[in-house]
């Protein structure tokens, strides 16, 4: 008997045994009668949050999904007060003088809110391994997590995809990106330029804001970084503390004359022919544009009854776009 308890001891303290042993419940509990996902005739373990697999993914990979700062969600869509006015007490923004009397009251100002709501809208890809497939490389790379990962890089890619051309008029299963949101500052031009970019960050200065991020397509990356070159405020070659050159920019950030404060450029391959002028969050702090998650990233296990194991990398979240008037969208640009 104490043979048994030891070898009992040992399996337990095994982590390997015990995850066999896991999986075996996990299929002993799964109701096969179905496969509708009713609690009453399917048995559904917790999914698994995929935040440590997305930390492990090259930030390049998704810089605009990386900017927006995301809070969860609730119920069966979003709902925001979207601001549509300016702050400042000039004619163009509350066109009320901040000034009153003693023993009198400050002025009191309304500002113009739309309500907007959005429905959560899911994005995912399905995995699916034959258990022969699995099993043959244990002894590799262990392909369920390969798997994973692969598809969560790419549901991740087309999230930033989708916050910037997502359109839920062309398609019910889309949430609306930044494209479709920004409608009151617009600009076009062919090659963006810093002289240019200030141009437009003006315009959010002059309503109350300040530029934060310019999401950009590559090629309008290299302009920028050419024009400042031309000027002769940057060298081409660098050379670096082992004594190798370094050849060509890629500028950054560039400086916003109106506030001194500095825009982060983010390049995009998803921008296309349209760059966005952003102020993330107020300079009181607030997010002016975030994502709002009713389900963080996670994988899903799905029952099957075929020899081979289903998963689900999914999410639902929605894009919101706070504070409209302090942003830009500038198109026609060249993408070549």
């Amino acid at each position: 008997m104490k043979l048994v308890d030891a070898d009992l001891q040992k399996a337990l303290s095994n982590p390997q045994i015990m995850a066999q042993v896991a999986d075996v419940v996990a299929k002993a509990a799964v109701t096969n009668a179905t496969y509708t996902f009713s609690p009453d005739t399917r048995s559904i373990f917790n999914a698994e949050n995929l935040d440590p697999v997305i930390k492990l993914i090259t930030p390049t990979s998704t810089p605009v999904r990386n900017i927006f700062p995301r809070v969860p969600g609730m119920g069966q869509a979003a709902a925001w007060k979207k601001m549509t006015s300016a702050l400042d007490p000039s004619a163009t923004g509350t066109g009320s003088s901040i000034f009153f009397a003693d023993a009198g009251s400050p002025n009191e100002t309304i500002q113009t809110y739309t309500v907007s709501s959005a429905a959560y809208k899911l994005l995912g890809r399905k995995v699916e391994m034959g258990l022969q497939s699995v099993a043959s490389s244990q002894n590799e790379l262990p392909l369920e997590e390969s798997q994973v990962k692969i598809k969560t890089l790419e549901v991740m890619l087309g999230e930033e995809w989708a916050i910037m051309n997502g359109n839920s008029s062309s398609d019910s299963n889309a949430f609306d990106g930044l494209a479709t949101q920004i409608t009151t500052n617009s600009g076009t031009a062919s090659l963006l330029t810093a002289s240019g970019v200030n141009v437009y960050a003006k315009t959010i200065f002059d309503a109350g804001g300040a530029a934060s991020h310019l999401i950009l397509n590559p090629k309008q990356n290299t302009a920028i970084g050419d024009e400042l070159q031309s000027s002769g405020s940057i060298q081409r070659v660098i050379v670096s503390d082992q004594g190798g050159a370094i050849g060509n920019v890629r500028v950054t950030e560039i400086m916003d004359s109106s506030t001194g404060g500095l825009i982060k450029l983010v390049v995009s391959r998803y921008a296309g022919a349209w760059a966005y002028l952003l102020s993330v969050k107020s300079p009181a702090g607030e997010n002016w544009i975030e994502m709002d998650d009713l389900i963080p990233m996670i994988k899903l296990d799905v029952p099957n009854t075929a020899f081979a194991i289903t998963r689900f990398v999914t999410e639902s979240t929605v894009l919101k776009v706070i504070a409209e008037p302090y942003q830009y969208k500038i198109g026609g640009l060249a993408t070549s």
